[in-house]
């Protein structure tokens, strides 16, 4: 008899936005997420990898450095800045109820998530040489790549 492996499950729930409590606007649950559940974030259409240096001549240069995920050589940012995924407000949290294990965009619930519950990631894992938490700075100890 062969063992089936467990495949996980998108989550039904939808994010919707309201002030929250870590910082400004936050991302929130309207129904219970289980763990280990997907949990849609963000549309596949709805962000690019911008250049560095096409980012930082751009006349939203203060956005993408404000609110890009910051990667070596560039940044990941939204297509459209008036038209953006609930993901781009999910706020930070060093210990997060959402987790990624492809380091990309598919999330899925670290615990259970209750009804009206923020749900966060942890900033600190978006680049492995990038600190996002702090906002663009090379992470101590890691050398400056030559794109950046």
């Amino acid at each position: 008899m062969s063992k089936r492996k467990s495949k996980k499950k998108w989550s039904k729930a939808l994010l919707y936005l309201r002030p929250s409590g870590i910082h400004g606007i936050g991302c929130y649950s309207d129904m219970p997420i289980r763990k280990g559940e997907f949990v849609r974030v963000w549309s596949p259409e709805d962000s690019e990898w911008v250049p560095l240096k096409k980012a930082h001549g751009s006349r939203y240069a203060h956005l993408y450095k404000r609110f890009g995920i910051r990667t070596t050589g560039g940044y990941w940012a939204p297509i459209d800045w008036l038209r953006i995924s609930v993901g781009w407000y999910m706020n930070h949290s060093p210990t997060p109820n959402l987790i990624s294990d492809d380091g990309d965009v598919t999330y899925y619930a670290a615990r259970d998530i209750s009804v009206d519950e923020e749900v966060t990631i942890d900033y600190s894992r978006m680049d492995d040489k990038h600190d996002n938490l702090s906002r663009d700075e090379i992470l101590p100890g890691r050398r400056r790549s030559r794109r950046s």
